[in-house]
Protein backbone atom coordinates (compact mmCIF):
# COMPACT_ATOMS: atom_id res chain seq x y z
CA UNK A 1 0.00 0.00 0.00
CA UNK A 2 2.70 2.49 0.99
CA UNK A 3 4.88 1.34 -1.91
CA UNK A 4 1.98 1.85 -4.37
CA UNK A 5 1.27 5.29 -2.96
CA UNK A 6 4.95 6.24 -3.18
CA UNK A 7 5.10 4.97 -6.76
CA UNK A 8 2.01 6.98 -7.72
CA UNK A 9 3.29 10.21 -6.17
CA UNK A 10 6.74 9.56 -7.62
CA UNK A 11 5.25 9.40 -11.09
CA UNK A 12 3.22 12.54 -10.40
CA UNK A 13 6.40 14.40 -9.41
CA UNK A 14 8.33 13.08 -12.41
CA UNK A 15 5.55 14.19 -14.76
CA UNK A 16 5.52 17.62 -13.11
CA UNK A 17 9.29 18.04 -13.25
CA UNK A 18 9.75 16.79 -16.83
CA UNK A 19 6.85 18.68 -18.44
CA UNK A 20 8.88 21.88 -19.07
CA UNK A 21 11.72 19.78 -20.49
CA UNK A 22 9.33 18.20 -22.98
CA UNK A 23 8.06 21.66 -23.95
CA UNK A 24 11.64 22.84 -24.47
CA UNK A 25 12.42 19.78 -26.58
CA UNK A 26 9.36 20.33 -28.79
CA UNK A 27 10.31 24.00 -29.26
CA UNK A 28 13.88 23.04 -30.13
CA UNK A 29 12.73 20.48 -32.72
CA UNK A 30 10.33 23.02 -34.26
CA UNK A 31 13.14 25.57 -34.48
CA UNK A 32 15.46 23.04 -36.12
CA UNK A 33 12.78 22.10 -38.64
CA UNK A 34 12.46 25.78 -39.52
CA UNK A 35 16.27 26.01 -39.83
CA UNK A 36 16.60 28.24 -36.78
CA UNK A 37 18.83 27.76 -33.79
CA UNK A 38 16.08 28.06 -31.21
CA UNK A 39 16.24 28.59 -27.47
CA UNK A 40 17.79 26.18 -25.04
CA UNK A 41 15.88 23.08 -24.03
CA UNK A 42 15.99 24.41 -20.45
CA UNK A 43 14.37 27.75 -21.37
CA UNK A 44 10.89 26.74 -20.02
CA UNK A 45 12.45 26.19 -16.58
CA UNK A 46 13.90 29.73 -16.69
CA UNK A 47 10.54 31.13 -17.79
CA UNK A 48 8.78 29.36 -14.94
CA UNK A 49 11.30 30.66 -12.43
CA UNK A 50 10.81 34.20 -13.72
CA UNK A 51 7.00 33.91 -13.64
CA UNK A 52 6.96 32.49 -10.11
CA UNK A 53 8.85 35.54 -8.82
CA UNK A 54 6.37 38.05 -10.27
CA UNK A 55 3.68 39.75 -8.21
CA UNK A 56 0.02 38.84 -8.57
CA UNK A 57 -2.01 41.19 -10.77
CA UNK A 58 -5.72 41.26 -9.98
CA UNK A 59 -8.44 43.43 -11.42
CA UNK A 60 -10.54 45.48 -9.03
CA UNK A 61 -13.73 43.64 -9.92
CA UNK A 62 -12.24 40.12 -9.92
CA UNK A 63 -14.21 37.61 -7.89
CA UNK A 64 -13.04 34.57 -5.96
CA UNK A 65 -13.33 32.48 -9.15
CA UNK A 66 -10.60 34.49 -10.85
CA UNK A 67 -8.31 34.02 -7.87
CA UNK A 68 -8.94 30.26 -7.58
CA UNK A 69 -8.95 29.37 -11.29
CA UNK A 70 -5.16 29.00 -11.77
CA UNK A 71 -5.03 26.45 -8.97
CA UNK A 72 -8.04 24.55 -10.35
CA UNK A 73 -6.58 24.50 -13.87
CA UNK A 74 -3.22 23.30 -12.58
CA UNK A 75 -4.82 20.60 -10.43
CA UNK A 76 -7.03 19.27 -13.25
CA UNK A 77 -4.20 19.23 -15.78
CA UNK A 78 -1.73 17.65 -13.36
CA UNK A 79 -4.25 15.01 -12.37
CA UNK A 80 -4.97 14.19 -16.02
CA UNK A 81 -1.26 13.93 -16.77
CA UNK A 82 -0.59 11.74 -13.76
CA UNK A 83 -3.44 9.35 -14.59
CA UNK A 84 -1.66 8.26 -17.75
CA UNK A 85 0.83 5.54 -16.77
CA UNK A 86 3.96 7.18 -18.10
CA UNK A 87 6.78 5.55 -16.14
CA UNK A 88 5.03 2.68 -14.36
CA UNK A 89 1.93 0.53 -14.78
CA UNK A 90 -0.56 -0.74 -12.23
CA UNK A 91 -0.58 2.52 -10.32
CA UNK A 92 -2.89 3.24 -7.43
CA UNK A 93 -5.09 5.72 -9.30
CA UNK A 94 -5.15 3.75 -12.56
CA UNK A 95 -8.45 2.14 -11.57
CA UNK A 96 -10.22 5.43 -12.19
CA UNK A 97 -8.09 6.36 -15.19
CA UNK A 98 -9.86 5.87 -18.46
CA UNK A 99 -9.80 8.07 -21.51
CA UNK A 100 -13.17 9.65 -20.75
CA UNK A 101 -11.93 10.77 -17.32
CA UNK A 102 -8.76 12.27 -18.81
CA UNK A 103 -10.70 14.16 -21.50
CA UNK A 104 -13.20 15.32 -18.84
CA UNK A 105 -10.39 16.66 -16.65
CA UNK A 106 -8.83 18.54 -19.56
CA UNK A 107 -12.25 19.84 -20.60
CA UNK A 108 -12.99 21.06 -17.09
CA UNK A 109 -9.65 22.90 -17.04
CA UNK A 110 -10.61 24.67 -20.28
CA UNK A 111 -14.04 25.48 -18.85
CA UNK A 112 -12.54 27.06 -15.73
CA UNK A 113 -10.11 29.03 -17.91
CA UNK A 114 -12.99 30.38 -19.99
CA UNK A 115 -14.93 31.29 -16.84
CA UNK A 116 -11.92 33.12 -15.43
CA UNK A 117 -11.60 35.10 -18.66
CA UNK A 118 -15.27 36.08 -18.55
CA UNK A 119 -15.23 36.84 -14.82
CA UNK A 120 -13.46 40.18 -15.03
CA UNK A 121 -15.85 41.48 -17.67
CA UNK A 122 -13.38 43.05 -20.10
CA UNK A 123 -13.63 42.72 -23.85
CA UNK A 124 -10.24 41.01 -24.10
CA UNK A 125 -11.31 38.43 -21.54
CA UNK A 126 -14.43 37.69 -23.56
CA UNK A 127 -12.45 37.35 -26.78
CA UNK A 128 -9.94 35.01 -25.14
CA UNK A 129 -12.69 32.93 -23.56
CA UNK A 130 -14.59 32.57 -26.83
CA UNK A 131 -11.38 31.56 -28.60
CA UNK A 132 -10.64 28.93 -25.94
CA UNK A 133 -14.16 27.50 -26.12
CA UNK A 134 -14.05 27.41 -29.92
CA UNK A 135 -10.74 25.52 -29.95
CA UNK A 136 -12.10 23.13 -27.33
CA UNK A 137 -15.23 22.53 -29.39
CA UNK A 138 -13.08 21.62 -32.39
CA UNK A 139 -10.23 19.71 -30.76
CA UNK A 140 -11.90 17.67 -28.03
CA UNK A 141 -14.52 15.95 -30.24
CA UNK A 142 -11.75 15.12 -32.70
CA UNK A 143 -9.69 13.66 -29.86
CA UNK A 144 -12.65 11.61 -28.67
CA UNK A 145 -13.34 10.35 -32.22
CA UNK A 146 -9.73 9.26 -32.76
CA UNK A 147 -9.64 7.68 -29.31
CA UNK A 148 -12.97 5.95 -29.94
CA UNK A 149 -11.64 4.56 -33.19
CA UNK A 150 -8.52 3.24 -31.44
CA UNK A 151 -10.48 1.96 -28.45
CA UNK A 152 -12.85 0.03 -30.68
CA UNK A 153 -9.90 -1.95 -31.96
CA UNK A 154 -8.66 -2.69 -28.42
CA UNK A 155 -12.05 -2.86 -26.64
CA UNK A 156 -10.68 -0.95 -23.65
CA UNK A 157 -10.63 2.62 -22.34
CA UNK A 158 -7.75 2.21 -19.91
CA UNK A 159 -4.50 3.98 -20.82
CA UNK A 160 -2.41 0.84 -20.35
CA UNK A 161 -4.36 -0.72 -23.21
CA UNK A 162 -4.68 2.56 -25.09
CA UNK A 163 -0.93 3.19 -25.12
CA UNK A 164 0.15 -0.15 -26.56
CA UNK A 165 3.65 -1.40 -27.07
CA UNK A 166 5.18 1.09 -24.66
CA UNK A 167 3.43 0.15 -21.46
CA UNK A 168 1.94 -3.26 -21.96
CA UNK A 169 3.89 -5.83 -23.94
CA UNK A 170 0.80 -7.91 -24.70
CA UNK A 171 -0.75 -5.14 -26.82
CA UNK A 172 -0.12 -4.70 -30.50
CA UNK A 173 2.02 -1.60 -31.25
CA UNK A 174 0.65 1.40 -33.09
CA UNK A 175 0.31 0.77 -36.78
CA UNK A 176 1.25 3.25 -39.48
CA UNK A 177 -2.43 4.19 -39.82
CA UNK A 178 -2.64 5.01 -36.10
CA UNK A 179 0.36 7.33 -36.32
CA UNK A 180 -1.08 9.08 -39.39
CA UNK A 181 -4.43 9.62 -37.63
CA UNK A 182 -2.68 11.15 -34.61
CA UNK A 183 -0.61 13.42 -36.86
CA UNK A 184 -3.76 14.51 -38.71
CA UNK A 185 -5.39 15.31 -35.37
CA UNK A 186 -2.39 17.45 -34.35
CA UNK A 187 -2.48 19.25 -37.70
CA UNK A 188 -6.24 19.80 -37.26
CA UNK A 189 -5.72 21.28 -33.78
CA UNK A 190 -2.96 23.58 -35.06
CA UNK A 191 -4.98 24.79 -38.04
CA UNK A 192 -8.08 25.36 -35.89
CA UNK A 193 -6.06 27.41 -33.40
CA UNK A 194 -4.66 29.51 -36.25
CA UNK A 195 -8.16 30.10 -37.61
CA UNK A 196 -9.35 31.19 -34.17
CA UNK A 197 -6.83 34.04 -33.99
Amino acid sequence: MIRDLALQFGQMLIVLMLAPLLTGFVRKVKARLQQRRGASVLQPYRDLWKLLRKDVVLADNASWLFRVSPYLIFAATWTAASLVPTFATGLMFSISADLIAIVALLGSARFVLALAGLDVGTSFGGIGSSREVMIASLAEPALIMVANWRVNTLMSLTPTRFLPGILNATCAPFSFTDVMMILRLRRYETSSSLLAV
